[in-house]
């Protein structure tokens, strides 16, 4: 009897190691597959240049996600590419996550603009965006205030 239980929580342990990797597995390849990607795969582009995406709208993440499935709306633009509505969809980090106004590095199809592929390892942190934009913002009244006491 304590030979047959032990194999059993043996056996039950095994599986929940198995699903458990499985698990990580999907969810790095995910990660990696839209780690580059805004969608499309830049080696598959008729004509890719590089570009901005301006986000207009980012649904929220979870509380305390490391990562999160979202949609993010925005406009694609480069050399030679008329300013294109657009839409990507997949797992990001929330380090990285985008707020309207946003311009995000990517890789354009000029034949076909809804084609692109966000550069996320060129985006930056939010932490690191917002500290550029206090650092402006400071440079800026410092600006003012010099124009003013002259």
């Amino acid at each position: 009897m304590g030979s047959f239980v032990a194999t059993s929580m043996i056996t039950t342990l095994l599986m929940v190691l198995i699903v458990g990797a499985v698990l990580v597995f999907v969810i790095v390849r995910l990660a990696r597959a839209n780690a580059g990607g805004g969608g499309a795969n830049v080696g598959a582009m008729a004509d890719p240049v590089p570009g901005t995406f301006r986000v207009t709208a980012a649904a929220m993440p979870s509380r305390n996600a490391l990562y999160h499935m979202t949609r993010i709306t925005g406009v694609v633009s480069g050399e030679g590419i008329a300013p294109t509505a657009v839409q990507y969809s997949g797992l990001i980090r929330t380090s990285l996550w985008p707020s309207p106004g946003k311009q995000l590095p990517v890789i354009v199809d000029r034949a076909d603009p809804r084609k692109f592929a966000i550069q996320w390892d060129q985006a930056g942190t939010n932490e690191a965006s917002a500290l550029g934009q206090a650092e402006a913002l400071a440079a800026a009244m410092r600006a003012k205030q010099d124009g003013d006491g002259a």
